[in-house]
């Protein structure tokens, strides 16, 4: 059965536009459609019907929306991640009020929802048609009926001023039923199909995964099929329809995911001017917990994904904007609790035959530490191995001089073991003559900082902070080494993230936030002769 673009768009004015099924009459339309039957024969005036019995089915019957059984639609939230306010009419004519949007509420015609950056929410209307508003989106319902004595057949018309919607329009193909989503530059409807359609200021891009929908404005209108899309700029009628790239061919994916913040990569695809992946908790992406658009055929996995498992969707974007199909994958991530970021000691230090102090930052969740040190980097043989620290300090003895590896690995309070620490390197010499004192010796000036040096990488940047939001840095510095020196900050507790950046200038994701205390200095005594003394004074 086909549909009128124009008709569909004016069944929000006085009349209604129905298209008929198989086997109808304008009688039988009547006893389902109109609150009083008897009014059939003013359907055929109207519509100047000689013999509805010779009338095809798809023709479009105007009727006026004064004799429909029509009633308002209760709309149903499934799912909301993260952020969601709705501004809704408590009552006709009253003022509105602001909600935030959870599972299982209800909206109605005239409410308003806004979602926040990283933030979904899933619609559902009587006749099963389910919307998924995306991040920094901002969605009015201007009209939700349901029409008739029997069939759910819905009558919905949403505004989407600005972000994207996903669109699961009439998945049981009701007869009759409509859906028209408006922009400021164009608008799209259909009887029953999955597509996307995304609002910019200037611009307006629908994509039709499967079915058919049309398009159109003021201006002029298309029609576009499954496996399209189409670009409408503003002033202008909407481009010819074009073909959607294809679905990225993504790595295997089935090894549990171990450290986060991590990245994925794939293969450039020709004509992909962009790519873009999603993170859901759910199959059928009904919420979607993570966003990411990057130039470069790669994405970033960022430490706020919890432990468990996730459906990856990575689609390529052409030059013109439209978004093509997508790859669907599903990973599993355990990385808790994340492994400490290494501080002393770092390779570059004078550590004698004794006693070795090691530090570390203290992760979300780690309850004690594991510290292993081995003479091999495949810890093989292991030198020391000590399990229960609680501290994010510990002192041990190490007998022979040589090269070591160490690395702490974090347990939670349930006694889970996170992810093996990352690997570094220190140098042990043998203990030098004592020396004969000549000056007071103060502490050192400076705090070292190290972490897992990672392939590909051109350099890495680290911040320190005074607050978890990281507005009041005292160290902003980028460094081609996996490893940092700062001046050492006043005493107090400060927070920690390190980034890497490759060739590409592509930033991953900053690594958890660590805390670091910085403890009051303690000055070795002066130890100083009569003769000395009088030095110093002169």
């Amino acid at each position: 059965m086909s549909f009128s673009v124009s008709s569909v768009a004016e069944s929000t004015g006085n009349d209604w536009a129905y298209p008929m099924q198989p086997g109808e009459s304008v009688w039988s339309i009547a006893h389902e459609l109109l609150t009083d039957w008897r009014e059939w024969k003013t359907i055929e005036r109207l519509n100047n019907v000689s013999n509805d019995r010779q009338m095809a089915p798809g023709t479009v019957l105007q009727i006026p929306r004064a004799l429909i059984n029509e009633k308002r639609s209760d709309i149903q939230i499934l799912d909301v991640s993260g952020t969601v306010t709705a501004e809704v009419l408590m009552k006709e004519g009253a003022a509105k009020a602001h909600l935030p949007l959870v599972r299982g509420q209800s909206l109605g015609q005239g409410d308003q929802i806004r979602t926040a950056a990283q933030s979904t929410v899933l619609l559902e209307f009587d006749d099963g048609t389910q919307v998924l508003i995306m991040e920094n989106s901002l969605l009015r319902i201007e009209q939700a009926t349901v029409v008739g004595n029997k069939r759910k057949v819905v009558d919905i018309k949403v505004f989407l001023k600005e972000g994207e919607a996903e669109i699961r329009a009439n998945p049981g193909k009701v007869p009759g039923s409509q859906f028209l989503i408006d922009t400021p530059v164009a608008f799209a409807t259909t009887k029953g199909t999955t597509y996307r359609v995304r609002a910019q200021k200037e611009q307006t891009a629908a994509e039709v995964t499967q079915g058919l929908i049309g398009v159109g404005n003021n201006k002029g209108t298309t029609r576009v099929k499954q496996g399209f899309g189409t670009l409408t700029k503003s002033g202008k009628p909407p481009a010819p329809p074009k073909k959607l790239l294809a679905a990225p061919e993504l790595p295997e994916l089935s090894a549990t995911i171990r450290y986060l913040p991590g990245k994925l990569s794939w293969g450039k695809m020709t004509g992909a001017a962009s790519y873009r992946s999603q993170i859901s908790p759910e199959s059928n992406f009904n919420s979607i917990v993570y966003d990411n658009l990057s130039d470069q055929p790669k994405m970033g996995l960022p430490a706020t994904l919890l432990d468990q498992a996730y459906w990856l969707r990575v689609s390529a974007i052409d030059k013109g904007g439209l978004q093509g199909f997508s790859t669907i994958r599903k990973i599993d991530i355990d990385a808790r609790p994340f492994p400490p970021i290494r501080q002393a000691p770092r390779p570059t230090d004078s550590i004698y035959v004794g006693d070795v102090e090691f530090a570390w930052s203290q992760p979300e969740t780690a309850e004690s530490f594991i510290l292993q040190v081995s003479e091999t980097d495949d810890f093989s043989v292991l030198t020391l191995d000590v399990e229960g620290i609680s501290d994010t300090r510990h002192t041990a003895i190490i007998s022979n001089a040589g090269d070591y590896f160490w690395r702490v690995t974090s347990v939670a309070s349930d006694g889970e073991v996170g992810p093996l620490g990352f690997t570094g390197k220190f140098k042990v010499k043998p203990v030098p003559p004592k020396p004969e004192l000549k000056e007071p010796v103060s502490s050192e000036n400076e705090v070292f900082f190290s972490w897992q040096e990672e392939e590909g990488v051109k350099e890495y940047q680290l911040q320190l902070s005074k607050d978890e939001n990281f507005s009041e840095l005292v160290v902003d510095k980028k460094t081609a080494q996996a490893e940092l020196a700062v001046d050492k900050p006043q005493p107090g507790s400060y927070f920690l993230r390190v980034r890497a950046i490759d060739a590409d200038d592509y930033a991953g994701e900053w690594s958890p936030v660590q805390k670091v205390v910085q403890p009051v200095e303690n000055w070795w005594p002066m130890i100083v002769t009569g003769a000395l003394s009088v030095i110093l004074i002169l």
